[in-house]
């Protein structure tokens, strides 16, 4: 007989699916990194499973789902970070025409990117923020941060490459 870390290591396509189910639209990029995490969880919690309460996969669907929930309540917040005391520094004339040019250019490659690779760049370059810092607001490790945030400055340099 399997055990229940086993099971649950199988079920990678399960834990996809039920991501993909849980997500809105606008967060469906993020379906595949919630399910692996959603796996971790559960390898974690295989523990607190308890049979009479019902049988294990409802018990996996609902640690999955109420993941992803929490991961939608996390991401809905970032959406309201308030702009106050955003200074920009001061620039010849020159100096703006040439800075409003790259802005727009960056401003409409950021279009391109997956929402959670706009919210990188934007905590990292206009907030200023740390990874320790995206780490602990978006709830994925520092490591894995700084991973994420490599491979959507690439993206970004390659789509403003491409407009330009």
């Amino acid at each position: 007989m399997k055990s229940n870390v086993q099971l649950i290591s199988e079920q990678m396509d399960y834990f996809r699916i039920i991501a993909q189910r849980s997500l809105p639209q606008r967060y469906k990029h993020l379906a595949e990194d919630l399910a692996q995490d959603a796996i971790i969880k559960a390898i974690e919690k295989v523990n607190y499973y308890d049979p009479s309460k019902g049988n294990f996969k409802s018990w996996l669907y609902r640690l999955t789902q109420n993941h992803c929930f929490d991961a939608i309540r996390k991401l809905n917040k970032m959406d309201c970070i308030p702009l106050q005391g955003l200074q920009l520094e001061e620039h010849t004339e020159i100096d703006k025409s040439i800075d409003r040019s790259r802005l727009r250019t960056v401003r409409k490659a950021m279009t391109h990117l997956s929402e959670r690779d706009r919210v990188l760049i934007t905590y990292r370059f206009l907030f200023n923020l740390s990874g320790k810092e995206m780490s602990q607001l978006m709830d994925i490790p520092e490591k894995q941060i700084n991973v994420y945030l490599q491979r959507a400055k690439d993206r970004l340099k390659l789509l403003c490459e491409k407009a330009a």
